[in-house]
């Protein structure tokens, strides 16, 4: 029995929900993560999808102990017409949240699998368009995805393996957010691959992480996440995010502060962005003076320069995988070789239109950079890119 996607939900539908079908292949790499939890905890185990939209999961763990539950009426009814109506439940597993309220002891071995929504009140839709998220006070929080990972610690799961953002690790902020599941829950594996293995999440691609989670008083810290070893789907590499040098607390990347300055003296300002991934879709340098901008001035203008030329240049086969880490830089090269990436976006016609030549004389005379010896285009562009190599 295949089940059905979710094509009964419109595009807002499936976002305010944070509803996206989850390929078998995808599926096959949760259960066989939990195999070996299941095998040796048989006699007291369930299993539990507590957003299972239309039972992608439940194909696969039928067999053995289950539970499911989604909020979508149109989902649930067609779960009860595929598995056993009494393990299926109608409603938001975000509110009042415990074992009983499905039919599960304190004493059973509980495993938490899925596909958890997850979206940002930020993100695709502007803030307010997606309605509220409703959940227990303790859960609560902008992505549904966190407030479903919290949820798992109020259930006192044993085990849990889910798919969900790597930005939810990687960015310490929202690791911070996890708040209980940090403190009470140790990654044992991660796989990552590239959002574009679901439909509908749109041309920029990001990762996206399959998360096996064992129960630990010890929990983890940010600097355990740091240190650890990530698959990729692919097998063909590991990523470890101690071992990347990025833009925080190098390069700004928000605009001025209530008491920074908020005119630039260049009158030149570049586009706020918060990892990778935004600042190859956002603008570069602008002109005029805007909340989004950036102030640019002589100091720092050989950083937004580099910015300029990675948002350009670095176009690795692999580029989802850096796509919510903030940008990636090489201080020590960058400081030694400012006027690479000067002379590289002073080319550049963006620039040259809203740059006007005393301000261009400025840069050069600041960075000692000849204005007969600025190299060809093409050379900078190897020497750039070559670089660029050295972080993949």
């Amino acid at each position: 029995m295949k089940t059905n996607k979710v094509t009964h939900l419109s595009k807002e539908e499936r976002i305010k929900l944070g509803s996206y079908y989850t390929p078998g292949n995808l599926v096959n790499l949760v259960v066989n993560l939990i195999e070996p939890y299941s095998l040796k905890n048989k006699k007291d185990l369930i299993i539990f999808d507590n957003a299972a939209g239309c039972g992608a999961f439940l194909e696969k763990i039928n067999r053995k102990p289950y539970r499911a539950a989604d909020c979508d009426p149109e989902a649930v009814n067609f779960l009860k017409k595929h598995f056993d109506k009494k393990k299926i439940f109608l409603g938001n597993s975000l509110i009042g949240t415990n074992r009983s309220q499905y039919s599960i002891s304190d004493k059973k071995f509980l495993i938490m699998v899925g596909n958890p929504p997850y979206n940002d009140t930020t993100s695709e839709f502007k803030n307010g368009q997606k309605g509220k998220i409703s959940c227990d006070p303790d859960l609560k929080d902008r992505d549904l995805g966190i407030s479903f990972l919290k949820s798992y610690d109020k259930l006192k799961a044993d085990v849990v393996c889910v798919l969900h953002p790597f930005s939810y690790l990687i960015k310490e902020t929202n690791f911070k957010r996890l708040k209980n599941f940090k403190d009470n829950y140790k990654l044992k594996k991660g796989i990552l691959f590239p959002s574009s293995l679901f439909s509908g999440t749109g041309s920029i691609k990001f990762p996206i992480m399959i998360g096996l989670y064992e129960r630990d008083e010890a929990g983890m810290d940010f600097k355990y996440i740091q240190d650890f070893r990530f698959s990729t789907i692919d097998n063909n590499r590991k990523f470890q995010l101690s071992k990347y040098e990025t833009t925080d607390g190098y390069i700004n990347k928000y605009p001025p502060r209530k008491n920074d300055p908020k005119d630039s003296p260049l009158n030149l300002y570049f586009y706020t962005f918060r990892d990778f991934n935004s600042l190859r879709k956002n603008t570069s340098f602008f002109s005029r003076k805007h909340y989004n901008g950036i102030v640019v001035t002589l100091e720092n203008f050989y950083k937004y320069a580099y910015l300029d030329a990675l948002k350009s240049l670095f176009q690795p086969k692999d580029s989802w995988l850096y796509g919510n880490l903030s940008p990636l830089v090489n201080q020590e090269f960058l400081e030694k070789n400012k006027e690479v990436f000067i002379e590289y976006v002073l080319q550049k016609k963006n620039l040259s239109k809203i740059l006007n030549q005393n301000l261009k004389k400025q840069v050069i005379e600041k960075y000692g950079i000849r204005s007969n010896k600025i190299r060809e285009q093409n050379d900078l562009e190897l020497i750039i890119k070559n670089h660029f190599q050295s972080f993949t």
